[in-house]
């Protein structure tokens, strides 16, 4: 960890994008006593938190869903006076017989709990903490492999749906359990007792879309610019000049909140930076915003053939229907632009449905991450000693693991860790 100096000064910080990580390092940046400008490729803020206006309701494009994990999110949202409502109820859709089936908790039973339980004392401990470099030599191991030399098939039959519709991957490719597991924990279900988050005792989302609480954080900060293009970055020993399509911008110290896979052919990157962009992995994720009538409603269905097998590849993974007064739901996928755009009105059919009108397709370079063997050699380890070299910092999916909790927790434990707090005398 680089040292912090003996007597702080305001810092001038350029923060590269303006989705979740990116807006509250930002704000902990801000509220330090830093000056901080975040550059937005996009023409606005939200990453993929977009949210949407159909027919008077608010869609989520993607992170949308607060479990009873998501404290610091939690503490934004009651900072910022977000209002919250209680998610709708999961089903496992059964594809062939058209019967919509709860979850299953296979885990509560024969004990696989508790040998999670004492697993995860024994050999990552920290998994609950922001960040994935502490856990992820123990958890290397592709996740089927890992599931079946500790037991623990379980785990797979309660959590595995999910993972696969949320964006992670099929479990029977070479997902490491790392990955697996952080979902798992962050769903709440494998910790003891039920906490209560700002009055839910369970899953919670936001009232008209969870973009609205990251556009109300970029409405706090000083410099946020939108529809800005990063050019090059050149960082020295004195700084950093960051050159866009609007003109240059110089600062004291550079955050990345983009995958650096993305942000690298702009950067002038080191050889450990390119070689770690290079074993970056992510997934082809979609979502679809649609009109489809006849369909099982009011719930987030996750389709358990679609979700089994990476053969499935293209169909849709599942479905949100948020709204009884609407028609309007959000179909997710992997794969191909061609195969997810042709199979989805046959998967619609296929549940007895009618696919109406498209609204809206999106496709996400989701999850950013690294294969087992990398993570067994130590990649993550090397990542985080990037850290704070060449004036450089690094937040989002890939150092923290994809989900907006995640996110947020270790964008504000960095800023604190790397920049004091400075206060004008």
């Amino acid at each position: 960890m680089q040292e912090l100096p003996d007597t702080a000064v305001p810092r001038a910080v350029v923060v590269v994008g303006a989705g979740p990580s990116g807006l509250t390092i930002a704000r902990e940046l801000e509220r330090a006593g830093h000056l901080v400008t975040v550059l937005e490729e996009q023409d606005t803020v939200a990453g993929k938190c977009q949210s949407v206006t159909v027919d008077g309701h608010a869609f989520d494009l993607g992170g949308h869903i607060c479990t009873r994990r998501y404290e610091r999110v939690a503490r934004l949202v009651a900072e910022l006076d977000v209002e919250t409502e209680r998610t709708t109820r999961y089903r496992v859709l059964d594809v062939e017989r058209r019967v919509a089936l709860r979850q299953s908790m296979a885990f509560l039973r024969d004990g696989a709990l508790q040998r999670y339980q004492a697993l995860r004392e024994r050999e990552f401990p920290r998994i609950g903490e922001p960040g994935l470099a502490h856990s992820a030599r123990a958890l290397a191991a592709p996740v089927g492999r890992w599931l079946a030399e500790h037991g623990l098939e379980p785990m797979a039959e309660s959590f595995g749906t999910g993972y696969t519709a949320a964006g992670y991957g099929y479990l029977d490719d070479d997902v490491p359990a790392l990955y697996f597991v952080k979902y798992a924990e962050m769903t709440g279900l494998l910790s003891d007792g039920r906490r209560e988050l700002l009055g839910h005792t369970g899953d919670f989302t936001l009232i008209g879309g969870f973009a609205t609480l990251w556009r109300r954080i970029a409405g706090e900060l000083k410099d946020v610019r939108c529809a800005v293009r990063v050019t090059s970055v050149e960082r020295h020993p004195g700084g950093v000049r960051v050159h866009t399509d609007s003109g240059p911008v110089e600062a004291d110290d550079l955050v990345l909140a983009a995958p650096l896979d993305r942000v690298l052919p702009v950067l002038d990157a080191t050889d450990g930076e390119r070689d770690l962009a290079a074993r970056i992995r992510s997934n082809a994720y979609h979502t679809t915003l649609a009109t489809a009538s006849g369909l099982p409603e009011d719930a987030f269905y996750f389709l358990d053939r679609h979700t089994a097998t990476r053969e499935a590849t293209g169909h849709c993974v599942s479905y949100h229907h948020r709204y009884p007064d609407s028609e309007v739901r959000t179909f997710y996928s992997y794969g191909r632009p061609e195969d997810v755009t042709a199979l989805l009105r046959e998967d619609v059919e296929r549940l007895g449905g009618r696919l109406d009108e498209v609204h809206l397709r999106r496709q996400w370079a989701f999850m950013p991450h690294f294969g087992s063997a990398d993570l067994a050699d130590g990649v993550l380890d090397r990542f985080e000693a990037l850290q704070g070299q060449d004036r450089t910092y690094y937040v989002g999916g890939l150092p923290a693991f994809e989900l907006i909790e995640c996110t947020v927790a270790h964008a504000q434990d960095l800023a604190r860790r790397h920049f004091q707090a400075w206060t004008a005398p």
